[in-house]
């Protein structure tokens, strides 16, 4: 076999009391993000930094429409979804 694609995503698992599902958003894709204090913040998927320790928070990176960087905690997500 030969490799013919390798596109960088992330894996992002839902899960309630009833199930869970998996999603996959690639690199670049529009994104909305919901934070544990109800602010929706709406960009493009730039990368996700993973932390060096345990006790850090992963962060996540999205370019906004202005063409400013933001990042935020993956602690601090509580819905994410690719628009």
């Amino acid at each position: 076999m030969v490799v013919t694609n390798i596109i960088p995503c992330i894996k992002v698992t839902k899960e309630n009391n009833m199930s869970g599902m998996d999603i996959y958003i690639d690199l670049g894709s529009k994104i909305r993000v919901t934070d544990n204090e109800g602010k929706v913040i709406e960009g493009r998927l730039l990368f996700l930094e993973l932390a060096k320790d345990e006790e850090e928070d992963d962060m996540l990176y999205l370019l906004l429409d202005n063409k400013k960087q933001f990042s935020i905690g993956i602690s601090y997500i509580i819905d994410i979804e690719e628009l």
